[in-house]
């Protein structure tokens, strides 16, 4: 019992670690190393996803599952949406600051249950007054936050940001469903990511060079002093990417911390869950919101007006109250159940 408490512990900690550092890590590439090319930073994770998967398959650390040909086809479907959530949230850390994007995103929850209502998918009989009211104030505090930024708020990075918060609400549903066995599918998150990861760094790649970001990205990296226009998007590539000087060693060696990083936190996520309770993870979950709203005001001086803080103050606490609740109700969906069979 000792030690798989102390497994336990050591997972949480790798996992909130991690997942710290990526979120972290994502904005310097962005922004220190100026390599301003978020589809491409994407593939960057995707491919060192397909590679670490085809190691460790290789190792006997799992099997990938027999899929029929409707089965790759849905799989194929949702690699678009799995794909598009990485984009957009690398997208939007261009335009807001990290504190802004951690409080947006701290909207899922909200978005979950309105996804869930909508699909049917994790409570048909729709959710008790309890969930709906520890998600009020998750969506005031993002309000009061957002309204707070006079530094670092823009129209379309708080879109962008909120669109990626829908979309990973949207992928959250949906990936409950595949793992938990809709259309027979029922995969292991390994086998679920062995099979997503060849399939977005193909359409990453395909958007990048459709939307500009390989051409510009191949004129950046042989000359890192270079203007670059803007590109079929509409980005002023010159404004955003340019950088003041640099060698293109730091800039390669930080892309493949990059995808190492991004392909860890998979592995460390996977861990965590299976060695901690829902609980731990959703303390983890908050924990690393504040973590990340401290470190992103120090690293990039980030300044919050008292409405920010207290904003995401509120944003923090509504999403602490909708995990426990949310919690509590599940202990009691359960303990009902025992006492059925007995």
């Amino acid at each position: 019992m000792a030690r798989a408490g102390t497994r336990g512990a050591v997972s949480i900690v790798l996992y909130l670690a991690i997942s710290l550092a990526l979120t972290l890590h994502n904005k310097m590439v962005l922004q220190w190393h100026r390599f301003g090319f978020p589809w491409l930073v994407t593939a960057v994770h995707t491919l060192a996803g397909m590679v670490g998967m085809r190691l460790l398959e290789a190792a006997g650390y799992f099997t990938p599952k027999h899929l029929d040909a409707r089965q790759k086809r849905l799989l194929a479907m949702f690699s678009v949406l799995y794909t598009v959530n990485i984009a957009v949230s690398n997208v939007s850390l261009h335009y807001v600051s990290v504190p802004l994007h951690q409080t947006v995103r701290g909207t899922v929850p909200a978005f979950t249950v309105l996804l869930s209502l909508v699909f049917r998918s994790s409570n048909s009989q729709g959710y008790s007054r309890r969930v709906y009211l520890s998600l009020v104030p998750v969506v005031v505090g993002v309000g009061m936050a957002t309204y707070g930024d006079h530094y670092s708020f823009t129209a379309v990075g708080f879109l962008l940001t909120l669109l990626g918060t829908v979309l990973a609400a949207l992928k959250t549903v949906v990936t409950n469903t595949i793992l938990v066995g809709g259309h027979g599918l029922r995969l292991s998150a390994f086998d679920l990511l062995y099979r997503l990861c060849p399939l977005a760094l193909a359409q990453t790649l395909v958007w990048a060079t459709v939307s500009g970001e390989t051409a510009a990205a191949w004129r950046f990296v042989r000359s890192l002093h270079s203007a670059m226009g803007k590109d079929s998007a509409g980005l002023d590539l010159a404004a955003l990417y340019a950088p003041g000087g640099g060698d293109l060693a730091p800039l390669l060696i930080a892309l493949v911390a990059n995808g190492a990083i991004a392909f860890v936190l998979n592995i460390a996520s996977f861990t965590a869950n299976k060695n901690t309770s829902a609980l731990a993870m959703t303390v983890t979950g908050n924990v690393k919101v504040v973590l990340t709203v401290i470190l992103g005001c120090i690293l990039f001086n980030v300044e919050l007006s008292p409405l920010s803080k207290l904003g995401i103050a509120v944003t923090v606490a509504g999403g602490a109250a909708y995990s426990f609740v949310r919690l509590h109700e599940a202990q009691e969906r359960a303990k009902e159940q025992a006492k059925a069979i007995a």
